[in-house]
């Protein structure tokens, strides 16, 4: 049997791969925080807004990185001065071309601040139920229709995880939020976030059909 012209134009057409330029770690991969910039890749690729992070560290330079290629906007937030302070005298660690460095606490910056809607959250700052909620239900009004909010420390694996140093009760706003119809919950339990889960929370959009819900 001979070539198929057809198949082989649009094999040939499909089959140049490039190797994606995603902010994925050598040395991390999937582990710690390797996804959060896979995922991020993807979200902004797709999704018009700009970028929060509460609770600066590991994730900034991810959240960073996703910033300037994708030229969006990205509010840090952390009432830690150090958490930000320290990565400014690391080239590249922060996007200082583009942002607002917010040292202060995330209720000071939503009071104070005038945020641009945004595409990609990322909460994970104070670990207590009650702050997390507030920062979630801060952030919800500010995120387009198929916005992402992804949450932090969502899933601890044992009882000593419940403590305001590793997980905090942040799993109780997630078992929330996986009750409520106005969202699209995804927990990942296992290799990323250090272990102690990532919480994907998708908007909704308010005016749409329900078979697209």
């Amino acid at each position: 049997m001979g070539v198929h012209a057809g198949c082989l134009d649009t094999y040939n057409y499909i089959s140049q791969w490039v190797a994606p330029d995603f902010f994925f770690s050598k040395k991390d991969v999937w582990h710690r925080m390797g996804f959060l910039g896979v995922f991020g890749d993807y979200v902004l690729s797709c999704t018009e807004g700009d970028i929060m992070e509460i609770g600066a560290g590991e994730s900034t330079v991810y959240l960073s990185a996703l910033s300037r290629k994708f030229n969006r906007k990205i509010y840090y937030c952390d009432c830690g001065g150090g958490k930000l302070s320290n990565p400014l005298t690391v080239k590249g660690y922060l996007n200082e071309e583009n942002s607002e460095i917010c040292i202060e606490t995330s209720d000071k910056m939503f009071a104070t601040r005038k945020i641009t809607p945004l595409a990609l959250s990322f909460i994970d700052g104070d670990h207590t139920y009650e702050q997390a909620k507030k920062d979630f239900f801060n952030i919800l009004p500010l995120t387009v229709d198929n916005g992402y909010i992804i949450l932090h420390d969502t899933y601890p694996e044992v009882e000593s995880d419940v403590d305001e140093n590793r997980c905090g009760w942040v799993y109780k706003l997630r078992q929330e939020l996986e009750k409520d119809d106005r969202f699209d919950t995804l927990t990942l339990v296992k290799g990323c976030a250090m272990g102690l889960g990532f919480t994907i929370v998708r908007k909704k959009p308010e005016n749409r059909p329900y078979y697209n819900e």
